[in-house]
């Protein structure tokens, strides 16, 4: 029902990906959404495709999982190609658009897959660092952007079970009509804010036992070294942006 949404899950595999520093990961996705957003030539989009797909197996994680997160899109994509063809885009455009979408979503999959929530904690914050000198707290950004996402496969995993329930009560979410569907969802939604509460209060009540202070600084059990790998990787992140903006001048 729910089984395609992969935001936030981890996969434990063994890969480079794996391997290679948070911060370095988290830079290499911005550049990576930022080259995307930028470029509107085909050819370059089907490079960076072949390019995604080499990350894609260099992480060691299923390629169907990958898959799954593709299949979630499945309604947008149909959404954004039936608006551009009533607006009469040209089709490469809307094949441009929807590699885009679909290799944004691949590739923050693969941030998402490939590094443990507290090592996204770590990444992020020092991601934010120079952001402390505006005097925003950034401890208290990361660990709550990592707590979302933390919480997001938490919560579908419920979902999923309450749908499952309510399936066997007789609601039907597959073949009923639009009303019956509303209703159904209308259901749903009152355990899963419940749900959510009850996590989030529980949560709040274990970092309390254990004495957690976001405004202590904090330190790490785990020392996450910058290696030759994140260095190759972000060289080559950094090689096609440049690659891409002299393009772009050029024509």
């Amino acid at each position: 029902m729910l089984n395609n949404v992969m935001v936030g899950r981890y996969y434990p595999i063994t890969s480079k990906i794996h391997q290679m520093n948070p911060l370095s990961k988290i830079i290499c996705t911005v550049i990576f959404i930022t080259l995307m957003f930028l470029t509107n030539d085909l050819f370059f989009v089907l490079l960076i495709t072949g390019f995604v797909l080499l990350i894609l197996l260099m992480s060691n994680v299923p390629i169907k999982i990958y898959l799954r997160t593709i299949k979630g899109l499945k309604i947008l994509i149909i959404f954004i190609i039936i608006i551009n063809l009533i607006l009469r885009v040209e089709w490469q455009i809307i094949t441009i658009m929807v590699a885009r979408l679909v290799l944004v979503v691949l590739y923050t999959s693969v941030l998402t897959l490939t590094t443990p929530p507290t090592e996204l904690t770590y990444g992020l914050e020092k991601f934010f660092t120079p952001l402390r000198l505006i005097g925003i707290p950034v401890n208290k950004m990361a660990l709550s952007l990592s707590l979302a996402l933390r919480f997001i496969p938490t919560i579908i995993d419920q979902a999923n079970k309450i749908m499952k329930s309510q399936t066997c009560r007789g609601i039907n979410y597959n073949d009923s009509k639009v009303k019956d569907k509303l209703i159904g969802i209308k259901s749903l939604l009152l355990p899963m804010l419940i749900y959510s509460l009850r996590r989030a209060d529980e949560l709040a009540v274990s970092m309390e036992l254990r004495l957690y202070n976001i405004n202590k600084k904090r330190t790490n059990f785990r020392m996450n070294k910058w290696s030759f790998f994140d260095t190759y990787m972000f060289s080559v992140h950094t090689i096609i942006l440049v690659l891409l903006i002299v393009r772009g001048v050029l024509l």
